[in-house]
């Protein structure tokens, strides 16, 4: 590795150390691109967490608990906010503009805010617009149509879509694959990490 190597290098973890710092746990080979706002009060980032912020700002933060596990995406335009209790699992992508909290901000009719936690199963890819509303829990390995409406628990291994989001069918995997999301770095067959399956 040459000098300029090593400077860029250098430049990205004081980069992804000040972006993340209000995080008190950030796993290994973390990767921040531009400059999103992230200040949780009780934050913990798992390994190999990717947050971009870039024609829309990405917010992650609030004063509740947010749990967040390897392997995880965040797009940019991304608002996550909590007030109770956030856990987005491992292998989660969140494409841009996804909106997830788990409080109503303001209570309507004289009433308290609602707030209940909101957990997003590993492997589930949540489309681009789409909004997980207070007290969903998500399963593992579903898709989340782009400008979906969650407002209740979903299944495992489903798509989704609509407002409110409805099931539209079942979903099947190979034995060997993680996540709802395909690209060239999964370790299904046929990608980087996996060329061969295993």
């Amino acid at each position: 590795m040459g000098i300029s190597e090593r400077r860029a290098e250098r430049h990205k973890g004081r980069h992804v150390a000040q972006m993340l710092a209000s995080a008190s746990r950030v796993g290994a080979d973390a990767n921040v691109l531009g400059t999103p706002i992230v200040n949780g009060t009780d934050l913990e980032i798992g390994d190999r967490f990717q947050i971009i912020s870039a024609h829309r700002q990405t917010t992650l933060g609030g004063p509740g608990r947010i749990r967040i596990g390897d392997g995880v995406f965040v797009n940019a335009g991304v608002v996550v906010y909590s007030e109770m209790a956030i856990t987005i699992e491992d292998d989660v992508a969140l494409a841009n503009e996804v909106y997830v909290m788990d409080t109503s901000s303001h209570g309507m009719e004289g009433r308290e805010p609602y707030a209940a936690p909101v957990t997003i199963g590993a492997g589930t890819w949540v489309g681009a617009r789409a909004i997980v509303l207070p007290g969903v829990t998500i399963g593992r390995r579903v898709v989340v149509g782009a400008g979906a409406v969650v407002t209740k628990d979903v299944p495992d291994e489903v798509l989704v879509a609509g407002n409110p989001a409805r099931v539209l069918r079942s979903l099947t995997y190979p034995s060997h694959c993680k996540r709802a999301w395909h690209d060239i770095y999964c370790f299904c067959p046929g990608s980087l990490r996996n060329p061969t399956p295993s």
